[in-house]
């Protein structure tokens, strides 16, 4: 189905007739390089990374149909004038629901989330600088001149990151114009295509209407929300900009107090749209609004705030606990474990279960391949998503078992020096410590990265010890999954 849009007459309008395929998939590791000493190569280290807002997340749980949900979204939208398309996803449970969530509508400004994507993946590879500026030409300012919204004047000076927060706070056409100029639509849709969209398409060229469909756009912000657009510096910069939205008439009204909300609306004849990640006391969730063929803009702007509120609260007044079997180790993992597992990597990172929770010495606790998991009532108050759920000190404890020890590091200002240790972090480990959750996963490296023997498997790998993890580089393996955590807790017979 295809929907033509009549003509802007609002200040958020987007630039109608233009097509953009954009493909997210959803990759549970991030794409990293080996480590330096497997390169031959360092960096300086990035610089620390602020304190988002909100939680970024580092993963999400696999979607799990909720019948409630469902029927929460149906009686919301079901009967409402005009064409309506919603998704809904609670992202540490999995929760999902979905109206018409496969069926393409135009999609009006939302299509500058993308130009926002590709802006940070070129300034991540240093393809282009985000404090770099550029001056605004006449075809840039064109569309909005003709609305009479002009806010860039034809030779005005601005920077990459300025525009990107007029593009998406005010969605300024000026700015979307000027990026897309600078970043390249084939680079745009390479990108996007690469991380698996499939039903969205932006035109560039003027010959048809952008199109996307609810589902899609849940996915790309699935991915910001939990750190894996880009990267996870990149990702927060993105919900940072998203949080500051001053175009607020559609789902902020039905947001209760205490609730934050990082957003994209989109809007033109007959359309509106919204589309964000939703931060309440029970964990953030992903919720999109499109309506198209509207005889009144005040049916969207009465019935999305409804939608959120309802969904909002159906997520927060109500006790879930949510359970999952997994077959090849025929164990459940539940509760708050699952919600840890699912944010912060799931297989990918912790392995399967080895066997149910246990108390061990006064302490809940659960083994993984990788990782053991503990339940501290005393850090459960804390800010951190799922904050009474750590990883138990397995890379200390097999480190002292294998009769490992090390010297302090030298700090060469080359890397990320942890002093309280005495070893640093560089390269490929650096990126992938950063990017699946820092010292709150892993804890702080406790060895050098060098070449050491594997208990497992009797190879000998780069290999980094951390208080909770081992990270090893596989050379054997995909680019892009060549770091992966030991099997620490396989190693200690966990579970036998």
């Amino acid at each position: 189905m295809k929907f033509v849009a009549r003509g802007p007459s609002l200040a958020t309008s987007a630039l109608s007739g233009r097509r953009f395929i954009v493909m997210l998939c959803i990759v549970l590791c991030a794409t990293v390089a080996g480590p330096s000493s497997s390169t031959g190569t360092s960096h300086a280290a990035p610089p620390p990374q602020a304190e988002s807002r909100v939680p970024m997340l580092f993963g999400s749980a696999p979607d799990a149909p909720d019948s409630q949900l469902q029927a929460i979204v149906d009686d919301t939208v079901g009967e409402l004038g005009g064409d309506w398309g919603v998704a809904v996803k609670k992202l540490d449970t999995g929760q999902y629901a979905a109206f018409n969530g496969d069926v393409q509508q135009v999609s009006a400004s939302l299509y500058k989330m993308w130009v926002l994507n590709e802006l940070y993946r070129q300034a991540r590879v240093g393809l282009i600088d985000l404090d770099g500026t550029s001056t605004v030409t006449g075809s840039d300012a064109a569309y909005d001149a003709s609305l009479g919204i002009l806010r860039l004047n034809v030779g005005s000076t601005i920077t990459f990151r300025q525009a990107a927060n007029l593009m998406i706070t005010l969605s300024d056409n000026t700015s979307s114009e000027l990026l897309v100029r600078h970043l390249g639509p084939d680079n745009i849709n390479r990108f996007m295509q690469q991380n698996g969209l499939k039903d969205s398409i932006l035109n560039w060229y003027g010959n048809s209407d952008n199109l996307t469909t609810p589902l899609d756009v849940l996915r790309e912000m699935e991915l910001v929300a939990t750190s894996r657009m880009v990267d996870a510096e990149s990702s927060r910069q993105m919900v940072e900009t998203m949080l500051d939205q001053r175009i607020v008439d559609l789902f902020p009204p039905g947001l209760p107090a205490g609730g934050k909300l990082a957003h994209k609306t989109g809007s033109l004849d007959g359309l509106l749209h919204d589309a964000g990640i939703v931060y309440g006391p029970s964990g953030p969730f992903v919720l999109v609004a499109m309506s198209s063929n509207l005889s009144s803009y005040a049916t969207a702007r009465e019935n999305m705030p409804l939608l959120l509120r309802r969904v909002y609260d159906y997520f927060n007044n109500r006790p879930y606990s949510p359970a999952r079997f997994f077959p090849e180790t025929r164990q459940s993992v539940g509760h708050d474990f699952l919600k840890f597992y699912n944010i912060y990597g799931g297989v990918e990172i912790f392995g399967y279960p080895l066997g149910p929770e246990q108390m061990v010495n006064g302490t809940l606790v659960q083994h993984f391949e990788r990782a053991r998991m503990e339940w501290h009532p005393e850090m459960a108050e804390g800010p951190a998503p799922v904050a009474g759920v750590a990883l138990g000190l397995l890379g200390q404890e097999q480190a002292r078992k294998l009769n490992l020890t090390w010297s302090a590091s030298a700090n060469t200002g080359t890397d990320r020096y942890f002093t309280g240790t005495g070893q640093g972090l560089q390269g490929g480990f650096l990126d992938f410590w950063l990017n699946h959750g820092g010292e709150r996963i892993f804890g702080l490296p406790i060895s050098p990265e060098a070449p050491m023997l594997n208990p497992s498997d009797g190879k000998t790998y780069i290999t980094q010890y951390f208080q909770r993890a081992r990270f090893e580089y596989h050379p054997e393996l995909p680019e892009g999954r060549r770091i992966v955590l030991g099997a620490l807790s396989s190693e200690a017979g966990a579970n036998p």
